[in-house]
């Protein structure tokens, strides 16, 4: 989303393709001291907590949207995010399992199993079933699962300067080390 443009409302129809459609919202003062006090999200952030206590779940859901926003410049009707990191761990370690996967990202092994599904009706995976390991099979990505992952390795930083354009890089690295710590209770090693 460039400066000045309208935000998105974002959704993902049952293929898993997103879509977006322009949505308005008035900018009305809020918090003071807010680093922009007409900020919508600043807006719902008044009415949800006490004025020194951030709503991060909400900040982080209003900048996936807009990092979302342009994603469309990425996936090109070919992929979605999700496959992105099915393919990115495939191309780390080749051979792993769905379970593997599922342990490794934190996920339950139904939904890992459902991207790992799409990724193989859609050419960029395939699994081969492993010996002495009774249901278990091994993931590798197929030529065009890594000719895809070569695309976005051009792709992904460009989106990631353009939907990050009001950070700086020193401040993008610090936000991920951030997030890290959220997620993984830790700084990365």
């Amino acid at each position: 989303m460039m400066i000045g443009e309208l935000p998105l409302l974002h959704s993902i129809n049952r293929s898993g393709v997103y879509t977006a459609a322009h949505i308005s919202l008035t900018a009305m003062t809020t918090r003071k001291g807010s680093a922009d006090q007409h900020s919508p999200t600043a807006l719902i952030e008044a009415q949800l907590s006490e004025p020194d206590e951030p709503v991060l779940g909400l900040y982080l859901h209003v900048a996936y949207h807009c990092f979302m926003a342009t994603f469309a410049e990425v996936g090109r009707g070919e992929i979605t995010p999700n496959l992105i990191g099915v393919l990115a761990l495939l191309a780390t370690y080749p051979g792993m399992s769905q379970a593997d996967m599922a342990r490794l990202i934190g996920l339950e092994r139904a939904t890992v199993g459902i991207q790992v599904a799409r990724a193989i009706s859609s050419g960029f995976v395939r699994r081969d079933g492993t010996h002495g390991k009774g249901r278990r099979y091994a993931l590798y990505l197929t030529p065009r699962g890594k000719e895809m992952l070569a695309k976005l390795r051009k792709r992904i930083p460009r989106h990631e300067r353009t939907a990050g354009m009001r950070l700086s890089l020193p401040e993008r690295r610090q936000l991920r080390t951030l997030l890290d710590k959220l997620v993984y209770g830790q700084e990365p090693v």
